[in-house]
Parts: C-alpha cells; sequence; structure tokens
C-alpha cells in the first residue's frame, strides 16, 4: 500500500512538469570503473570490516557491536551494521536514553540508467526555498487532478496528503571532497532521528550505496566527515 502511494505522488510531480530545476550537486560527468563493487555488491561485509572502521574510529575501549546480513534476494536488503557505546545519551519522549554510536552500510544498487551520474544529479537535487514551494504546490495540484479525474481514491488521495509532509522536508547538502563519482549527503530531519543523524549517498560507477553514521556532536558535521572517510576506504580498498 506504502509503495503505490509513493507512486500515486512520483506520477503527479510528473504531471504537473517535473521536481523543480534544483541546483547540480556535482560537476562530475564520467562515471567509474565499478567492478569489483559489483561483484561484492551481495557481500556488504566484504566490503566494510571490523578492521577497516577500526582504523577509523577510537571506540574508547568499548566493544564494536557488529550486525547485517549478506546475500539478500534483492541488493538493497544488505547491511553491514557497527554500534558502540561511548556514554552518549538523548531525549526520547521525556526519557533519557543511552544513544549508540553507529554506522551502516545499506541500499547497495546497481543503477541500469544508461548515464549513472546524470541519474543521480536528477535524483538528488539541493532545492532552494522557492523551489520547494512550488514542488509541493505542484504535488497537491497533481494529486488533486488525479482525484477529480478518478484515477486515486479518498482514501489514497488522504494518504497520499501526510506523504507530502516528507518531500517538504528534504533537505540535500553538496559534498566538497571528492567521494566516488559523485555524492550527496542526505541531512533530512525527522522526529526520529537525533540531529547528529545524517546519510551519505554515493555513485561509483553503475553502483550506488548509503552509509548512515551517527557520531554526536552539536550538529552533524562529524558524522558527515566520518562518513565521507568511511566510503573513501570502501572504494580505495575495492581497487
Amino acid at each position: 500500500m506504502i509503495k503505490a502511494i509513493l507512486l500515486i505522488i512520483f506520477l503527479a510531480v510528473a504531471a504537473c512538469g517535473g521536481s523543480g530545476e534544483g541546483t547540480a550537486v556535482s560537476n562530475s560527468t564520467t562515471a567509474s570503473d565499478s567492478k569489483c563493487l559489483e561483484e561484492n555488491i551481495n557481500f556488504p561485509s566484504k566490503l566494510l570490516t571490523e578492521q577497516m572502521v577500526l582504523k577509523l574510529v577510537d571506540t574508547e575501549g568499548k566493544e564494536l557491536e557488529v550486525n547485517g546480513s549478506d546475500n539478500n534476494k534483492r541488493t538493497e536488503w544488505n547491511s553491514r551494521d557497527f554500534n558502540w557505546d561511548t556514554g552518549r545519551k538523548g531525549n526520547f519522549q521525556g526519557m533519557e536514553l543511552p544513544l549508540m554510536n553507529s554506522i551502516s552500510l545499506y541500499s547497495m544498487e546497481i543503477v541500469k540508467a544508461d548515464n549513472p551520474i546524470e541519474n543521480f544529479k536528477s535524483t538528488y537535487k539541493i532545492l532552494t526555498d522557492e523551489e520547494r514551494k512550488k514542488l509541493m504546490a505542484q504535488l497537491k495540484e497533481g494529486l488533486k487532478a488525479k482525484l477529480d479525474a478518478g484515477e486515486i481514491t479518498e482514501e489514497q488521495y488522504n494518504m497520499s496528503q501526510g506523504f507530502t509532509g516528507v518531500f517538504a522536508k528534504l533537505n540535500y547538502q553538496k559534498i566538497d571532497e571528492k567521494v566516488g563519482d559523485i555524492a550527496i549527503w542526505d541531512a533530512t530531519r525527522t522526529k526520529l532521528n537525533p540531529v547528529s543523524m545524517g546519510a551519505l549517498i554515493v555513485q561509483y560507477g553503475k553502483v550506488r550505496f548509503k552509509l548512515n553514521v551517527d557520531v554526536g556532536g552539536e550538529n552533524d558535521e562529524a558524522s558527515k566527515a566520518l562518513a565521507i572517510k568511511v566510503a573513501q576506504s570502501i572504494i580505495a580498498n575495492c581497487n
């Protein structure tokens, strides 16, 4: 049901003329040879090892917990997760709970587009406030048009209204360092994520992958910096 609603939303945006101009996230045009990543895409445990993580982080003597799964039916379901406790705490619904530092490699896929870099640029746009407002207006108009045309039900329309709020909060940030062929920092905030958590989305050759990193701090700068180092390490170790 959720996938169907998301499809309705994307179709509504397309029917209203696209998703805004946005700002290009990189000037990259040439895709790298990602054969090594492609061959190991079902085994993130080989691409990001405990030894690699320990070279990049100081767990302050705390044990590094390792989880995840390999060789799933869909490559996007594969993951490699590392967690360690450094005494951080956070408030959730009035309760103070421990926060684990974390690094997660997930959502690995081979992009089938003829030009993966251009596909990335069209998927991840850095929107101005004006472009964001225009996108939301287009989205609402598109959904209403589908409802009036009988293409979606009243229930689907009402559910779609809730999901549009997610699009309104999208916050992609440009990465100045060289990370793969092209990368973006997803700093989108939700009620479920602490401020220090974000996701680095990387395109290298045909392979696209994500890294969720949370190492605390007043903002997400430390998490972003570590995510960049982890991504660079994954690519360097697989070449």
